[in-house]
């Protein structure tokens, strides 16, 4: 996949002004955990049929297929350089070079099953700054926070139905209420997606409960039922150690943190399931050795006389070099239709 697509990635430009970067959202601001999938990811393939996405599909068999570097770079240049990102400003790591560590490991531990889809789905596939807003903008208008957020964040429910947020007059975040069947509703200046009253058997202040179907976790909040489509991620809703419903996969189950190898493969533990990673998909391999840190986990192992992970990245030319791993990396930013490699700023990104 990265290959044919960094392809067509060279070609791509860099488009204009805002990217809408859904979250597959846990709502800290709204206070509100709902998910929703990126634009053609889910359980179904974007024609409606039913082909899963390979992230959804391992994940229902209890695994984690990694991107590799390449990807995880790729998506980094993207998600540090495009301009006005309407995402939470702590969510993106402020430079390239902390991205790709930080995306790494994410994508790479026990918790990527529950890592958001709207990162896989739109950062990892998208071949410029237009392609990544296109998809994650889930059809809203880019401008159509024009006017509002000045005061504050502020929240709104477009004509079709999305829950979006806005701040000084660009988009945060979106919300595709249609797609999880629900309906959007402002509360409290909060735009949230629900899927209406909560019944009388689940009430405020109650743990989230694992709906009939077993795939959604709901929770009532202010009077009105939010979900968790678990299945969206190919997870189950189950009950954790608390009594409150969670996702997590199929597998064995397991306690706390316990990690291990299996050959190439790193076993951890996930809401009390198991989780296996494929190491070797990104390039790594799985850590066995007792004592060291973190065991069971995947790393990339460095070579004699390697360069220096915790030195800074630099620019050289229109390249951004890199140690990851303790090999030397270097990543042409005109691959993307980025000018330049700048580090003008707080760290070092692609720039126009």
């Amino acid at each position: 996949m990265s290959r044919a697509r960094k392809a067509v990635g060279a070609a791509g430009t860099v488009g204009g002004l805002g990217l809408g970067l859904l979250l597959t959202l846990i709502c800290a601001a709204a206070g509100t955990t709902v998910v929703q999938p990126a634009e053609g990811a889910g359980p179904n393939g974007p024609d409606g049929g039913a082909t899963l996405s390979s992230f959804v599909a391992h994940a229902q068999r209890g695994e984690v297929e990694p991107p590799d570097i390449d990807d995880v770079e790729h998506m980094c240049a993207l998600l540090t350089s495009c301009d006005k990102v309407p995402i939470p400003s702590g969510f993106i790591p402020p430079d390239f070079q902390s991205c790709v560590k930080k995306f790494t490991d994410d994508l790479t531990s026990p918790s990527a099953v529950y890592f958001s889809l709207a990162i896989r789905e739109c950062g990892l596939q998208s071949n410029s700054c237009a392609s990544l807003r296109a998809c994650a903008l889930h059809g809203a208008s880019a401008d159509a926070c024009q006017g509002r957020g000045h005061a504050g964040v502020v929240g709104f429910c477009d004509v079709d139905g999305r829950a979006l947020t806005c701040w000084h007059d660009q988009v945060l975040s979106v919300r595709d209420c249609g797609r999880g069947n629900e309906q959007c509703i402002v509360s409290g200046g909060d735009s949230k997606c629900v899927l209406g009253p909560c019944p009388g058997n689940i009430k405020d202040g109650d743990k989230p409960v694992c709906a009939a179907d077993g795939a959604h976790r709901l929770q009532c909040e202010k009077g009105k039922l939010v979900s968790l489509d678990c299945a969206t991620l190919g997870l189950k809703c189950t009950t954790g150690p608390d009594g409150s419903a969670v996702c997590a996969t199929g597998g064995a189950a397991c306690t706390g943190n316990s990690k291990r190898c299996d050959g190439n493969t790193a076993v951890g533990c996930f809401n009390g399931h198991e989780v296996r990673v494929d190491c070797a998909s990104a390039g790594l391999s799985c850590n066995p050795t007792p004592g060291s840190t973190p065991v069971g986990a995947c790393v990339s192992t460095p070579p004699p006389n390697g360069c220096d992970s915790t030195a800074a990245a630099k620019c050289d030319g229109a390249s951004i070099k890199h140690c990851y791993g303790g090999k030397p990396r270097a990543y042409f930013c005109k691959a993307l239709g980025f000018n330049k490699c700048d580090s003008s700023g707080k760290g070092v990104r692609c720039a126009m």
